[in-house]
């Protein structure tokens, strides 16, 4: 599957669920105060484990193309940083249980990642939903948080802090043939 798909699915499936986490992100994405190496960031969630497994997933998702992949914008820190300073304490349990069901899953084949995400994916087996769940969840902050960084907002998308006259209907050539960072 390739990148423009898997952000397609994703978008669709998310739908409204991504409207308050989004609009969270958007303040905490441009923080500058974000170290730019994990070796001097602090975890607020995960332990280093589960923190190097979420690097490895999202690069999953996400790899680098001719766009930077999605832990070289610093999406997983990003994503531990929501999960350990934003959501509520319930909500921390629930995301906590549905990565602790990932984990499992993953541990418990021998296939590569790649493999592994996508078998998941296609489950329909019941015992996998909770981890199936924990996938989808990841997979849609993956995309919204590498979306709203700056480098990609700025680099790779229409960025325009302050925007002009409305113009309902523009034609794609107008715009650089590129979606509006938001």
């Amino acid at each position: 599957m390739e990148r423009r798909e898997i952000i397609k699915l994703v978008t669709l499936a998310t739908g409204s669920l991504l409207a308050v986490p989004l609009t969270s992100s958007l303040l905490i994405s441009c923080k500058e105060d974000i170290p730019k190496n994990d070796e001097n960031y602090s975890l607020q969630f995960f332990n280093f484990e589960d923190f190097i497994l979420v690097k490895k997933l999202i690069d999953v998702i996400l790899p680098q193309t001719d766009s930077p992949s999605a832990t070289g914008v610093g999406v997983h820190k990003i994503i531990d940083m929501m999960v350990g300073t934003v959501y509520k304490p319930t909500e921390r349990d629930n995301y906590n249980s549905g990565f602790k069901a990932l984990k499992k899953y993953l541990n418990s084949s021998s296939k590569n990642q790649l493999a592994v995400l996508q078998d998941l994916s296609k489950s329909l087996n019941e015992n996998d939903n909770d981890a199936k769940k924990a996938l989808l969840d990841l997979k849609q902050q993956t995309v919204a948080y590498y979306l709203t960084t700056e480098v990609i907002s700025k680099k790779y998308l229409n960025y325009l802090p302050i925007p002009g006259k409305y113009e309902p209907c523009i034609s794609l050539d107008d715009v650089n043939g590129k979606a509006w960072a938001l």
